[in-house]
């Protein structure tokens, strides 16, 4: 019941952002220029925050960066093993990008800093800063690598492209050059506009994740996407946790890393499908079904985690 307890406020919040867009409350313009606040300025500020806040100095060694990058190709490759049986190559391609590639922003980042306080948030941040490139590429390259039978330097070079101007990666960029500089230590009054503008991201995100959130048919769609949510919410989180253990990995980070590693499908994930001719439609249920199925797993891992409120 403890576990329940503590993600209770997570999908109040996101029942409260899918109720308001249903009763007509959000506009759709409302939820777009919330979004751009949300996505260029609150999360990138909460992105720099935490690394700042966070104890650099023992994370970022070799050890820690194979821990964190290993779940990503693990997952992947259970996936190529285990999956395309039965399965057409656009549907395995959403498959094998959706098995590790999480909302870690609009999702991942506000549910730890609700479980586990601001210490959780910030080990979570530094995973996130140190592992987002290899999820981008290992997620992009597997799916396109079932697409087409090979990796095409293009799409390689448009993934970074891509990275470079997403401000959540460059938040992380900044954070970490900063440390490197030896300017964690920022004026007060740039500290606190920064605090200021962290502080209204948790809320923010989990309102319009619900506002995004599309239930109609949900039982028929998860006996379409039962492979992307079992890959998901299960393997993904499982793999990532004997990871973290073997390379002795301290015990908030892990918590904050296997969090992380359950958090439903990423919303962008749809946009890459449909941009690459990957079967869309069964990505955006994917994402839909991982983020119902999230407010019954969350609880789980919370509670396997010790995690206490």
């Amino acid at each position: 019941m403890g576990a329940v307890l503590v993600v209770l406020p997570i999908f109040l919040l996101i029942g409260l952002g899918w109720i308001l867009k249903k009763k007509e409350l959000l506009s759709e313009r409302t939820i777009r220029e919330n979004t751009f606040v949300l996505y260029w300025f609150a999360m990138p500020a909460t992105l720099v925050e935490g690394i700042l806040k966070s104890d650099m100095a023992s994370l970022p060694n070799m050890a820690f960066l194979i821990a964190v990058w290993s779940p990503y190709f693990v997952t992947t490759l259970i996936v190529w093993l285990t999956a395309r049986a039965g399965e057409t190559h656009r549907r395995f391609a959403v498959l094998t990008m959706s098995a590790a590639r999480g909302n870690h922003f609009f999702a991942g980042i506000p549910v730890i800093r609700l479980a586990m306080g601001a210490s959780g948030a910030e080990a979570g941040t530094v995973i996130l800063a140190f592992s987002l490139v290899v999820m981008q590429f290992v997620s992009i390259g597997s799916g396109q690598l079932a697409m087409s039978g090979s990796l095409s330097r293009k799409s390689l070079c448009a993934t970074a492209a891509q990275l470079l101007k997403n401000p959540p990666f460059m938040a992380c960029v900044t954070g970490i050059t900063l440390i490197g500089l030896g300017l964690n230590r920022l004026p007060n009054w740039m500290g606190a506009t920064l605090g200021l503008l962290a502080d209204i991201s948790t809320g923010l995100a989990l309102l319009l994740l619900g506002a995004g959130l599309h239930l109609e048919n949900t039982l028929e769609m998860l006996r379409s996407v039962w492979k992307i949510v079992l890959f998901k919410l299960a393997v993904h989180p499982l793999v990532s946790w004997g990871i973290f253990l073997a390379f002795g990995l301290s015990g908030e980070t892990i918590q904050a890393g296997v969090l992380l590693a359950a958090m439903p499908v990423a919303v962008n994930t749809a946009i890459f499908a449909r941009e690459t001719g990957m079967d869309s439609e069964y990505s955006a249920q994917g994402i839909a079904v991982t983020t119902l199925v999230s407010m019954l797993s969350l609880p789980l891992w919370i509670k396997l985690l010790g995690i206490t409120a």
